[in-house]
């Protein structure tokens, strides 16, 4: 047999780094930004803009910590939605139920 040296690919590592801005998950961040640009310029009020400013803050924070946890979380999250709270135990998952006497 021909004993080739083994190839090996370097991946760049911005090819599977999640893509976090501010610290946060960048879907949830932009549009947690587009919210608080709502309260903040829309409703053009004092208390509208008081209310924009912490949610901008504590929201970035909150996603920040977050991302700390788990980068895609929101990905995950809708991922875990279509899963059953509770699958009976079975033989195969195409046995039927059976009752139990």
């Amino acid at each position: 047999m021909d004993q080739s040296p083994r190839q090996e690919i370097s991946i760049h590592q911005s090819l599977h780094k999640p893509m976090l801005v501010l610290g946060g998950e960048r879907n949830l961040v932009l549009m947690l930004g587009v919210l608080a640009g709502i309260f903040i310029f829309s409703l053009a009020q004092l208390w509208a803009a008081v209310i924009g400013i912490i949610l901008w803050v504590f929201g970035t924070w909150g996603l920040a910590q977050l991302a700390k946890y788990d980068p895609i979380l929101s990905k995950t999250g809708k991922r875990s939605i279509q899963y059953k709270k509770y699958y009976p135990a079975s033989a195969t998952p195409f046995a039927r139920n059976r009752a139990i006497k």
